[in-house]
């Protein structure tokens, strides 16, 4: 059984390589820092092959050592649908859930040796079975990755008990985010932050 301390969080950021999944755990964890929350990551695998599955777990509160366990992930932030599928086992039914339909297709499907599974099937069973989801259906497909991904990170920071202040990432934002593009990339994240949903792409 899940046992989720109130002074813990561990999330779950999945993408491919090359689409920032490093990028979003360095803010994630320097914002914990900024906030004088303890935190720690461990990226799983897949971090130096381009376009191959990467996972990383991040753990804040006391005693963190950044690892998340089978069923252990207070939250998913899935930069792709089909890697957040890949991680399902990490779920539980306390789990809380952020993902972005930007679909990166595999070569095996590309070469029509597989087919792309079923998002909505999968989005649907999740707002079944776990406490939140969101699925973000309205960021500009033709921008660049980090601003895609600061937008989904505003999108997590909504999530009933995400563990982090919203300052504490704008400051990280400050100095992360490339010369030039510091305003934008807030501007960006707050635009998530700020989204006022339909109802078509948040689940209970």
């Amino acid at each position: 059984m899940h046992d989720r301390s109130q002074n813990t969080c561990k999330i779950v950021i999945a993408g491919i390589g090359g689409q920032g999944v490093v990028f979003l755990t360095n803010i994630l964890t320097e914002a914990g820092i900024a906030a004088n929350i303890p935190a720690a990551s461990s990226e799983i695998h897949g971090i130096a092959q381009r376009r191959g599955s990467v996972v990383a777990g991040i753990t804040f509160g006391e005693n963190t050592f950044g690892f998340i366990e089978e069923a252990g992930a207070d939250i998913l932030i899935g930069l792709e649908p089909l890697e957040a599928m890949r991680c399902i086992s990490y779920l539980n039914r306390a789990s809380r859930a952020v993902i972005d339909d930007n679909r990166q297709l595999p070569h095996s499907i590309n070469t029509g040796k597989n087919i792309y599974p079923d998002v909505d099937a999968f989005i649907g069973f999740l707002k079944s079975n776990i406490v939140q989801v969101i699925f973000n259906r309205t960021f500009d497909a033709n921008a660049p990755s980090v601003l895609r991904n600061v937008y989904i990170l505003g999108r997590a920071a909504t999530l009933e008990g995400f563990p982090l202040p919203v300052a504490a990432i704008e400051e990280t934002l400050e100095r992360r985010a490339k010369k030039g593009t510091v305003e934008e990339a807030k501007l960006t994240f707050r635009m998530g932050l700020e989204f006022q949903s339909g109802g078509d792409d948040v689940g209970h």
